[in-house]
């Protein structure tokens, strides 16, 4: 239990390192995305248009999908993601929760490689990061298909999300290693033996 700790513990550090530098890059944000024709009037807008945070679709008929339908077809189609106020992207609480979001999904990961204990550290890395991108196919990439979210900012984000599975895999396949295995007593040898030379015994009778 204590290396699953332990374990889980530096490949949370690893990632949040790893996530620190690669979200506060500004290289990534130029091929993705696209700046409004003007931001103020856009969020003075949206201000007045959502009253309150939460999801928002347009064209919405949550009651009948049916006449949502020529709407979608004519667009456009948006999906907002809405906070009416402000925060502080560095603030303490943020960044420890974001912490804590990464110490529990590495725990959950060794809990997994202490499951399959795989001898080697390769298999271990293999495992975990088959593990990161699978998910980052199926739960950060399908709303390209079903969504029509834009391709370029979903496939950032699942190479971000697979690149620090590798590195939680790498430090967690380092540190998260299978029992030895307890050598045979000498009394289960002796007993092991004893009962082979009856087996014997009785074949030769």
């Amino acid at each position: 239990m204590t290396r699953l700790f332990l374990g889980s513990f530096l490949a949370a550090v690893a990632m949040f390192v790893f996530g620190a530098g690669f979200w506060t890059c500004p290289i990534p944000f130029v091929y993705v995305e696209r700046p409004s024709v003007d931001e103020a009037e856009l969020a003075q807008t949206l201000r007045q248009a959502l009253p309150n945070d939460g999801f928002y679709r347009i064209p919405s008929a949550p009651g009948d999908r049916t006449r949502a339908a020529p709407s979608h077809r004519e667009g456009p189609v948006v999906s907002i993601h809405y906070r009416r106020d402000g925060f502080d992207v560095m603030a303490p609480s943020v960044l420890a929760a974001g912490f804590l979001h990464g110490w529990g999904t590495t725990f959950l990961l060794a809990g997994l490689l202490h499951l399959a204990a795989r001898p080697r550290f390769g298999q271990r890395l293999l495992l975990v990061s088959l593990a990161g991108v699978a998910g980052a196919s199926f739960m950060v990439l399908g709303p390209g298909i079903y969504w029509f979210h834009p391709w370029p900012w979903l496939l950032l984000n699942a190479a971000y999300d697979a690149a620090a599975f590798v590195i939680a895999g790498a430090v967690l396949a380092a540190v998260v290693k299978p029992a030895p295995k307890r050598p045979a007593a000498a009394s289960e040898i002796n007993g092991g033996a004893s009962r082979s030379g009856v087996d014997h015994g009785n074949q030769a009778r």
